[in-house]
């Protein structure tokens, strides 16, 4: 009699938990973008960085964050990578700015000023990652940033 109830159970949670996705299909992807970068006093051999962070909610629902994770790479360089839970409330249709306070990864950082002084005709390539994690019922929402970073001649 337990596996039945047991089975019972699991497809009363499947049908409730595929109902709330049914609710919002329309749900279109936060947007994800650096607005500020600037180092902060102190920490010579590894220094912190705040890094301001734009979300923009596309959708007609509040977007009440519960936590982030976040990854920054230059070149394939890990520069630095974090968490943040203290994340304020995104509105339906609205943007919210997050400042993060960072540790450079001092291995990351190290292969990078290596690769930078090498001679290039080439853009610097980054890559931002961030995970949003929406609360216990919803799934997380992954979004990767991608671009060059085009350093003028110094000529």
């Amino acid at each position: 009699m337990k596996p039945i109830l047991t089975s019972y159970m699991a497809i009363i949670v499947f049908v409730i938990l595929s109902g709330c996705t049914a609710l919002n299909p329309n749900f279109e992807k936060p947007q994800v973008s650096v607005n500020s970068f600037k180092i902060l006093p102190g920490g010579i051999i590894n220094p912190t960085f705040e890094i301001g962070l734009r979300v923009v909610n596309p959708n007609n629902i509040a977007l009440n964050l519960e936590g982030m994770s976040y990854t920054a790479s230059i070149e394939g360089n890990k520069v630095f990578s974090g968490v943040a839970n203290q994340l304020p409330i995104v509105p339906a249709y609205g943007e919210e700015d997050i400042k993060l306070n960072v540790k450079a990864d001092l291995f990351g950082g190290l292969r990078l000023f290596a690769d930078l002084l090498k001679p290039r005709e080439t853009p610097i390539g980054y890559t931002l990652k961030v995970k949003l994690d929406l609360g216990t019922f919803s799934l997380p929402i992954y979004i990767t940033h991608e671009g060059v970073l085009t350093i003028p001649n110094a000529n």
